[in-house]
């Protein structure tokens, strides 16, 4: 997430090969996020606020998603860019199409009352690579819930140069930690940045063979311009919006700005009620985080699926649920001062079975670049 001009420092990416499990460990039933504080936080005076925002985030998250998948997640507190409130590392693995397709297939046929990934599904054949040409670039937590175990090695971290409030409510002179948590959180399900290749563009126009080109993520999938006009561009002048009935109805708007994750969310957030994943924030607390969240129908797109402590809309109440949604204008330009989000057992899915084996390059994303993974992995 970036602050201020929303604009920060750019982004550079460490790709590293590494290599799947052969079996996944069986978990109790439902997410479980289990977080390891670095010594950053452990050794912090304000330790037990900065774990008490994290443990917060987690207990929402956790009781949002029946997937039963542990999720790992190592947290620091460190000093960051100037323009950076919280990032993640993560692994992601290139899938072939089908493969990716049969693996949502299954658990929508698991979980049938998941009519966002119902709706998602059916209307593929209207989004982007829609004829299967393009493998897509998966994160490790994501592949691990959808039944390949994946390693995923996430890190989140939190600047500690910023003036975060790590409870609610949160002063309007400081940054939502507990909402900053989630953003990043969504992204290593899976989703936001860690769900579009579009954020990797500007190393495919130097180096168009590295692992995230000619690719395209989850959510990719989703994206819009209009109905049945799927939307793949980093143009600032594009306007494109997360769907799942071939652009009929918004979830919610996209960021095109190059200087924030394309998979999150605009317009800039200012003040109180800003959304969890939108690129670009600013000071004050951030929505609450619920089963009516444009973010939590992003996860149930992707495969992640509503506990049953949580209400899952009709087919015919979605619509309605997406047009509330987006009953505020779009404003293209951010008058405040915002921030940016920045770059993300066992599945309920009893009909997956072997897949092919297959060879494919993992990569981990961190902090310096390198053109390519540096080596293939097998896959399955």
């Amino acid at each position: 997430m970036k602050l201020l001009k929303l604009s920060g420092l750019p982004v550079a990416f460490f790709f590293l090969a590494v290599c799947f499990r052969a079996t996944a460990p069986a978990y109790a039933d439902g997410l479980s996020i289990v977080p390891t504080f670095g010594i950053s936080i452990t050794d912090n005076p304000d330790a037990a606020q900065i774990e008490g925002a994290i443990n917060a985030a987690i207990t929402t998250m956790d009781g949002l998603f029946s997937n039963s998948v542990m999720v790992p997640v190592f947290f620091t507190y460190n000093p960051a860019g100037g323009g950076n409130l919280e990032s993640t590392s993560q692994q992601y693995y290139d899938v072939p199409y089908s493969t990716y397709v049969s693996l949502l297939r299954a658990d929508s046929r698991a979980n049938p009352s998941n009519h966002v990934l119902a709706s998602a599904l059916t209307n593929l054949p209207k989004g982007n690579d829609a004829d299967g040409s393009k493998d897509l670039m998966v994160a490790g937590n994501l592949l691990t819930m959808l039944g390949i175990p994946a390693a995923a090695n996430s890190i989140i971290n939190i600047n500690s140069s910023q003036p975060f409030a790590f409870s609610r409510p949160v002063p309007s002179n400081q940054f939502d930690a507990i909402g900053g948590i989630e953003h990043e959180l969504d992204e290593v399900l899976g989703g936001g940045g860690g769900g579009s290749t579009l954020n990797f563009g500007s190393s495919c126009d130097s180096f168009p063979t590295g692992p995230f080109c000619n690719k395209v993520g989850p959510t990719d999938l989703y994206r819009y311009s209009s109905p049945n006009n799927p939307s793949f561009t980093r143009s600032s002048s594009a306007s494109a919006y997360l769907s799942v009935n071939g652009g009929y109805s918004k979830i919610v708007q996209f960021n095109q700005f190059f200087n924030g994750d394309y998979g999150d969310f605009a317009p800039p957030g200012a003040g109180a009620g800003q959304l969890i994943q939108n690129a670009f924030n600013s000071t004050g607390q951030y929505e609450a985080y619920t089963s009516s969240s444009p973010e939590f129908l992003m996860l149930e797109s992707i495969g992640w699926n509503a506990s049953s402590a949580t209400a899952t809309p009709e087919p015919g109440s979605l619509v309605l649920l997406v047009m509330g949604l987006l009953g505020t204008a779009v404003v293209r330009g951010a008058k405040s001062k915002p921030g940016r989000q920045k770059k993300s057992f066992r599945p309920k899915n009893p009909e997956l079975g072997p897949f092919p084996s297959l060879t494919r390059k993992a990569c981990l994303i961190h902090s310096s670049f390198i053109d390519s993974c540096n080596s293939l992995i097998p896959l399955g």
